[in-house]
Formats: C-alpha cells, structure tokens, sequence
C-alpha cells in the first residue's frame, strides 16, 4: 500500500510539473509564493523528495497554477492507464498498413482530424475507421465529433528491435540521411572517437536529455495559438553504439 500511495504521489508531482510548464509558471515564482528558497523548492519537486511535498503546498501550487487539485489527480491516474509500448504483433499491424501507421504517426504528433484530413488523400469514413484501429489499440481514444485524445504515456517507445525499429531502418532511415540538409534549418554531424565505458554512459544520459528537450518543446509549441500555421515536421535521429566499419575491421591484424 505504501509503495501504491507513493507512485501515486509521484504521479500527481509529474502531473503538476508538465502544468506550471504548460502555463509558464517558473519554479522562481513557486518558491516566492511558498515563501521557500529556489533550492528548497527544486528539491520538493526531485522524485526522491515527493513525501516532503505537504497537501498544504500542492494545494498552495494549485492555486498558483490556476487547476484544480481534483483535476490534477485525475490527470495523474490517467497517467497510470497510458500505454508504454506495444505489442509486437500491435506494430506489425501498424508497419502491415502504411495508412495506418501515418495516422498514428499524426495522432502522436497531437495533430487534428480535420488537419489530417486536410494534409493527406484519404476519405473521412477511412480515417475514421484507421482512428477507430487505434483505438482498440490503446494508442488512443477516439472521441465524439472525431477528437483524438492520445493514450500514450511521456516515455512512450517503440519496441527495441521490433517491426516499428526495423521497417524504420530498412524504409526510412537511408531516405532521412541521404537527403539534402540546409544549413540554416538543419544540422547534420557525424562523429567518431573512442570513449570509455564512462564517458559512453555520460553521452547516453545527454542523449536522453536531449530526446526530453525534443519532446518538451513540441509540447510546448503546441499551446501557440499559431502552431498549425507556423510548426513543420521535424525528425531527430540519434544514435551510439561500439561499431567500427566492416572495410575497416577487415584492415585489422589477425592472432597467429
């Protein structure tokens, strides 16, 4: 019960972190209207110090906020109900159907129906009925008047190794980098170096970091009123792993 109580509780703190982010509410102004030091407050809003975090403060925070604490709760349990991955017979039914898995790609992307619509040459009994797949699912819950409400949660991923991965290297990934990059909108390094197990450790962690900035920002982006006119795709690809070229290991020394 107590491991339950405290997942709940981290929960409600992860639910009130992507608000005050939503609405712009800095951690400098949590601190001033809880009459706490920045440093206490970063530290009431650390993971390993939810238990610290009072009803009073939520309470305090909420009304900062402009939520309501019942809807705070809510959000957090709907946090509980989100998938994390899915099956690999549920991707391969995604990579089976292009259709289907564009539409699930847009609906990731928090795009609208219409604006589906809109984009791509498909009838509104087609895309309703690709929704209406998603939907048994888990990816999402296809609302009345067709609103799509993502079922996801934050650290949503595709399956390691599985359809997704390999139709996206086998389909997708030599079209991306072999593609023309404009320096003024694009970036496109290769590295290489050797690394400790240490310093490879380091460079996954910033990795992640970056990933989380990525996700943070197409969140955030979508609260501008002009977000469908101004946002285009983007597609960010990241990769480490310990390879060296096979022409280069055939250059190698053998034993004997």
């Amino acid at each position: 019960m107590a491991q339950a109580n405290r997942s709940q509780s981290r929960r409600v703190l992860r639910a009130l972190k992507r608000v005050l982010k939503a609405r712009g509410v800095s951690y400098e102004q949590v601190a001033r209207h809880l009459g706490l030091s920045l440093s206490s407050v970063k530290r009431l809003f650390s993971p390993a110090a939810d238990s610290d975090f009072t009803l009073r403060r939520l309470e305090a925070v909420c009304e900062l906020a402009d939520v309501d604490l019942l809807e705070l709760v809510r959000e957090a349990e709907s946090e509980r109900l989100r998938v994390t991955s899915l099956a690999a017979a549920q991707e391969r039914d995604l990579v089976a159907d292009p259709e289907l898995l564009l539409v699930a790609i847009c609906a990731l992307s928090h795009w609208r129906f219409e604006r589906i619509l809109q984009r791509y040459r498909m009838t509104r009994a087609r895309l309703t009925g690709l929704l209406v797949r998603l939907d048994r699912m888990g990816l999402i819950e296809l609302l009345p008047e067709n609103r799509i409400k993502l079922r996801v949660a934050k650290n949503f991923t595709w399956l390691p190794g599985g359809p997704i991965h390999h139709y996206f290297v086998n389909h997708v990934q030599a079209e991306f980098v072999s593609g023309t990059f404009a320096p003024e909108r694009d970036l496109h390094r290769f590295v290489w170096g050797m690394l400790t197990a240490e310093s490879a450790a380091l460079l996954r962690a910033k990795m992640a970091e970056l990933a989380e900035t990525f996700d943070d920002l197409t969140r955030q982006d979508e609260l501008r009123p002009d977000h469908e006119a101004r946002a285009s795709g983007r597609c960010l690809l990241m990769a480490l792993r310990e390879w060296e070229p096979a022409k280069f290991r055939a250059l190698r020394r053998t034993a004997g």
